[in-house]
């Protein structure tokens, strides 16, 4: 699916470009749910763990959230 092509650009991007955190930065409207899930999958399948940080922006942009996960 479109989705495993994405994990597994977010596990180069771990693995051999060797990024040290991921960032997700989602709106609070169910939809975007998704995002943050397929960012930890890949921290999953990657051979280095790193850190994701979780952002989440209300529909007026405020950040209403902002997790270490």
């Amino acid at each position: 699916s479109n989705k495993e092509i994405y994990i597994e650009k977010l596990v180069n991007l771990i693995d051999q470009a060797k990024i040290n955190t991921i960032t997700v930065m989602k709106m609070e409207v169910p939809c975007c749910g998704g995002i943050l899930q397929m960012a930890q999958i890949a921290r999953e399948k990657a051979m280095r763990n790193i850190p994701i940080k979780i952002q989440t922006v209300s529909t007026q942009g405020e950040i209403i959230e902002d997790n270490w996960v």
